[in-house]
């Protein structure tokens, strides 16, 4: 047993201070603070631990470390330099290395949720936009005449059922609910049509004759009116937001929802 190893001893002793409260204290590993009182540095992982472990446990009892560290250069002892001990360090790095991919991994999953997420918004919404035939102002664009609804009204005795008019409003000549102003009479042989505005802005397209006449927005109580020699076609982005009379006849609004529709109007 050398002197260092009785040194280290005697002040535990006297501080009655047990190999495990030390070992706790000093994060040492109660076996090497066994090996520095017993003089078995054999035991320690190679002599740059051993001259840590020394350093600390010194300090620890408050003893002097310069001269303990001069003691222990002194010593002639077969300390091992390469010790197995000494190849913790990789496993900790190996562990610090998966512990840093799997968070990359999370990372990247993270990544690939979110971009999953906006990627399936935005499928949505363009799907939403185009199924329901709306622009990009979130008003309903023209299509083609071969979409007109082909049930017009180009008889007489081929009135519109309830669901379509109004008819208690059904009165050629009178007041136009819409703006309080009287609608003319429509010439012989011609069509007339009055797009009246009511609940929420409405885009619209009419072709008069096979000429496009007007394409843009009926705001709430606005009118606009139009006259054709044949035909008139009407696109109206939301049916339940306009108010339509064909001839001086209210046909009121033509749909119950805010659905594009598309109607043709014909002379009586």
């Amino acid at each position: 047993m050398g002197s260092i190893g009785d040194t280290l001893r005697s002040a535990r002793e006297a501080k009655g201070i047990s190999l495990k409260q030390a070992e706790d204290d000093t994060k040492i590993r109660k076996r090497y603070l066994q090996a520095l009182e017993d003089g078995d540095y054999e035991i320690i992982p190679g002599r740059v631990y051993a001259k840590g472990f020394l350093r600390n446990y010194a300090g620890y009892l408050g003893l002097n470390q310069e001269e303990l560290m001069m003691e222990f250069k002194l010593l002639s002892l077969p300390v091992k330099e390469n010790y197995q001990g000494v190849k913790m360090e990789p496993g900790f790095s190996k562990r610090r290395f998966n512990n840093r991919s799997d968070k990359r991994a999370y990372l990247v999953t993270v990544l690939v949720a979110v971009m999953a997420i906006v990627t399936l918004v935005v499928f949505n919404s363009l799907y939403k936009d185009r199924d329901t035939g709306l622009d990009d102002t979130g008003q309903a664009p023209g299509t083609e005449q071969g979409e007109v609804n082909k049930n017009t009204y180009d008889k007489p005795d081929n009135k519109p059922s309830n669901e379509q008019v109004n008819q208690s409003a059904y009165n050629p000549g009178s007041m136009n609910p819409a703006n309080g102003s009287t609608q003319g009479t429509t010439p012989a042989g011609n069509v007339n049509i009055t797009l009246n505005g009511k609940d929420g802005v409405c885009w619209a397209r009419v072709t008069v004759d096979g000429t496009v006449k007007y394409t843009g927005n009926i705001n709430p109580g606005e009118s606009k009116t139009f006259t054709g020699a044949d035909k008139i076609i009407v696109r109206l982005g939301k049916a339940n937001a306009v108010e339509v009379i064909h001839n001086g006849q209210n046909l009121g609004i033509l749909g119950t929802k805010s659905n594009p529709i598309t109607k043709e109007f014909t002379t009586l």
